[in-house]
């Protein structure tokens, strides 16, 4: 043998990365089932999130991260505190804005559809985007605050003509599909004091209009606000907003919630070199601290911050503050629940490619392709088939989101008998909505950090690797970035806890816990194209967990806050699995619910079949075919 060198001998062919829309067979039946026909444009996103230029925006916004210039000071040293972001981030940032991740969810004609399909179009894009979907999770949020207050008569009818101006201003901006009109949203809670424990909020709001006129817009005439705030925010995402929104305490007690813009329009502006600039900003009572060192999401700028007469508006009433803030951790949870599932739908898209290329030795000087390999295949399968439940489960989610927001029912000849299984009646919605966001995003995204260790393993050394010279396998990168999701927006004990105390809310737990009995209930009466297993009953499985929560008190319940919350997860992923696999007959899908079913000891193995057999099965499940060579279109 002749011996190998840096430039001879062998190399690995690289794999090939293919668009998810078609590569992907998990994406393919949550599109069919809970968004219907709106396809083409979906298949050419994923060729666009794709595109050497985005993984070239990639690369730069992990290159250049944010920094403050001057160290937060001016020469002088007073503090200045500018924000500086790269090319690639800015890039990706623009890509995002106007590609409407955020205002597919409120522009588009599909009513109750519109949360799935902007959710579906959202999980092609994050594990391409560098953490740029961070803030457009807060923009989201931000903008159904407004638009709730905005459009809901009751509520709408106290704001003053000022105040409807403003908020009206703000939530246009943030559903443009502008990138220079449109904005992205801080939301500032977190305080030395707790993480998701904003009890002992430090930061103050006081009533003082000013008498002079203060304009957050001069060229739009927006007013700054009449609210002084101050305080110390100790770990604020999305540094680069345009607008924020914040929880502090006023003179009545109590936690309100506010929403600022990030800057104001100063008269006295001057440009880098010293001129005067009459129609410039400054920062609207705000400066950076400094800036949060990461071990992930590293391009994402995160600081903590200082506020000083911080101008804005006050949102809802006084003392109201958690109660106006949960409507934005709805949108932000479900966003993080998306990322997870994005992550490992890219991880298990990188771990397919390697192994339609990649070979191994196989004994007496035999070699075959990953592909080939019954261990192999079987380790993806397992990873394809949670992914599998994780997805509809996340997707599910969204759709409960879009019904509350979109109560009327749909017309019955646009929804699958599958679909409308699975559809909660209107009145269900909001109590369902209540507890799934906790329930679904640490359900997911817990176990989707060790799912991407799976893909990044699959791929051996190479998957340990910042392979930032093809950037489309770095999946080391993608781990280390979903690493933040079981822990931002609610670590998974806080969700728990937040899950029971919902469940044992004496104004809205009783409503929560029929909403969830009705899906499970309605799942499980579906008559589809597949047998219900001998020994699966989650309707009675239900009954017993429901007698528990109402029987015991909140404080016996929190204990076991974990274990309640998984196993009300782990039936609503084996309702969704069955009408999934019923809704076609789909032998593969089957397959999967049957081996979910298993790994929770609810059925017994399967009958053994030969080993050729078994991979067959397997190598359906990773490609969603017979043959790993197919690459299966919508």
């Amino acid at each position: 043998m002749e011996s190998s060198g840096a430039d001879k001998g062998f190399f690995q062919k690289p794999p090939v990365l293919e668009n998810q829309v078609y590569d992907d067979a998990t994406f393919q039946r949550c599109f069919r089932h809970l968004v219907r026909k709106v396809g083409p444009e979906v298949a050419e996103l994923g060729n666009e999130v794709l595109s050497d230029q985005v993984f070239a925006w990639v690369t730069d916004a992990e290159h250049n991260k944010p920094y403050l210039k001057g160290s937060g000071r001016d020469v002088f040293g007073q503090w200045k505190g500018d924000l500086v972001t790269g090319e690639g981030w800015r890039g990706l940032q623009n890509f995002g804005l106007a590609h409407g991740f955020v205002a597919t969810g409120y522009d588009t004609p599909y009513g109750a559809f519109s949360r799935p399909y902007q959710f579906l179009r959202i999980q092609l894009w994050t594990a391409s985007c560098a953490n740029v979907t961070c803030p457009s999770a807060m923009q989201d949020g931000a903008a159904r605050l407004l638009q709730t207050h905005l459009s809901t008569p009751a509520v709408a009818s106290k704001l003053s003509a000022e105040e409807k101006k403003v908020f009206e201003n703000a939530f246009q901006h943030l559903i443009s599909r502008d990138p220079d009109d449109a904005w992205t949203s801080g939301q500032w809670m977190t305080e030395r004091t707790g993480g998701s424990d904003v009890s002992l909020t430090e930061t103050t709001a006081v009533l003082q209009p000013s008498a002079a006129t203060q304009l957050a817009s001069k060229k739009e005439d927006i007013p700054l606000g009449p609210w002084s705030i101050n305080g110390f925010k100790w770990f604020s995402s999305a540094t680069d907003s345009k607008m924020t929104v914040l929880l502090a305490r006023t003179s009545r007690g109590g936690l309100s919630t506010f929403v600022a813009p990030m800057r104001k329009h100063d008269p006295l502006a001057t440009t880098s070199t010293g001129l005067a600039k009459p129609d410039g900003e400054a920062l609207n009572g705000v400066r950076i601290q400094r800036l949060k060192d990461k071990s992930g999401t590293q391009s994402l700028p995160t600081a903590e911050l200082v506020l000083e007469d911080m101008r804005g508006w006050l949102v809802g009433q006084e003392g109201r503050g958690i109660h106006e803030v949960s409507t934005i951790l709805n949108l932000t949870r479900i966003h993080s629940t998306v990322a997870a599932v994005s992550y490992v739908g890219r991880g298990l898209g990188i771990a397919r490619a390697y192994a339609r290329v990649r070979e191994i030795g196989a004994g007496k000087g035999t070699r075959v392709k990953l592909t080939e390999s019954s261990l192999h295949m079987r380790t993806l399968a397992k990873m394809t088939s949670e992914y599998r439940g994780l997805m509809l489960l996340t997707i599910f989610t969204s759709s409960v989101l879009g019904i509350s927001e979109h109560p009327a029912a749909p017309s019955a000849d646009n929804i699958s008998q599958a679909l409308k299984a699975l559809t909660p009646e209107a009145k269900h919605a909001g109590p369902l909505l209540r507890v799934l966001t906790q329930l679904a995003k640490a359900y997911v995204c817990k176990p989707s950090v060790a799912l991407l260790f799976s893909c990044m393993e699959s791929l051996g050394g190479v998957g340990y690797l910042l392979n930032e010279e093809q950037e489309y396998l770095n999946v080391a990168r993608l781990y280390r970035d979903c690493s933040v999701l079981p822990i931002w927006e609610g670590t998974t004990d806080v969700l728990s806890t937040d899950f029971i105390r919902a469940l044992k809310h004496s104004k809205g737990g009783s409503d929560s816990l029929d909403a969830l009995g009705d899906v499970i209930k309605n799942a499980f009466e579906f008559q589809g194209k597949s047998m219900r297993p001998s020994g699966w009953n989650p309707t009675k499985e239900w009954d017993g967990l429901r007698n528990r929560i109402a029987q015991e008190t909140t404080g016996e319940l929190m204990a076991e806050a974990r274990e309640i919350l998984w196993a009300v997860g782990d039936l609503l992923v084996s309702i969704l699995l069955y009408v999934d696999a019923g809704s076609d007959g789909d032998a593969v899908a089957q397959d999967i619910f049957l081996r979910f079913l298993e790994t929770k000891g609810v059925v017994g193995g399967r009958v053994k079949v030969s080993v050729g057999q078994e991979l067959a099965r397997d190598i359906a499940i990773v490609y969603g075919s017979t043959t790993s060579e197919v690459t299966p279109k919508l």
